[in-house]
């Protein structure tokens, strides 16, 4: 077999800057309430991971929180397997889940604990013309050189509960890269989801998504 590199692109990375800055809640119909929840979250996930007092593994146990209570995992996860997910046994499904969470804390988490005295600005926060249960989060980071980093959250609301289905940072939807890549994997393999998953699996044993200095 020949495996594709799994690593995520340049475009990809950059979304490292930006993912659970933002909290996954947002009242659909209140964009001042949506503001409020994504100003709230930035802060406690800044004040956590920043702390330098904090052991690593502490900072992991909290990311790890953030990220399961503010991001659909389970729903990202088909998504991103796409039609390949019915096919797979519900243990596939589950070892592929673990390993997914496993992947993303190992890409964002040193890199939001490195840049949490950034500070997004919310912007603009509008209704999915597709889904009336779905916003669309606009923010950006402004730097030092260059133009304001942008990214945009869509966040889907079921019964009072929040959660971030993709974040699209400067155009790069971050669900569609990781279908793209993925996708390749498994129609090399049959449509088989154990191979991708032990791809993955392998990749993290020797940290090969932890962002390169």
């Amino acid at each position: 077999m020949r495996r594709r590199d799994l690593r995520p692109s340049l475009a990809f990375s950059l979304l490292a800057l930006a993912l659970l800055v933002l909290p996954a809640a947002a009242q659909a119909l209140d964009t001042k309430q949506a503001a409020s929840f994504l100003e709230e979250l930035q802060e406690k996930a800044a004040s956590r991971l920043g702390d330098a007092s904090i052991s690593d593994q502490e900072k992991e146990e909290h990311f790890r929180k953030l990220f399961n209570e503010n991001f659909d995992v389970p729903a990202i996860g088909r998504f991103v397997i796409g039609r390949y997910w019915r096919a797979a046994s519900p243990d596939d499904q589950q070892a592929f889940l673990a390993v997914f969470e496993d992947a993303m804390v190992q890409r964002f988490l040193p890199l939001l604990a490195e840049n949490s005295s950034e500070r997004f600005k919310i912007g603009n926060v509008t209704m999915d013309a597709r889904n009336d249960n779905m916003v669309l989060i606009d923010s950006r980071i402004d730097r030092p050189e260059g133009e304001p980093y942008k990214v945009s959250w869509r966040v889907r609301e079921t019964d009072g509960d929040f959660k971030i289905l993709d974040i699209v940072a400067e155009g790069v939807s971050m669900a569609i890269t990781l279908r793209s890549e993925y996708g390749t994997v498994l129609k090399n393999n049959g449509g088989k989801l154990p191979p991708l998953t032990e791809a993955l699996r392998e990749k993290v044993a020797a940290g090969a998504f932890t962002p390169k200095q």
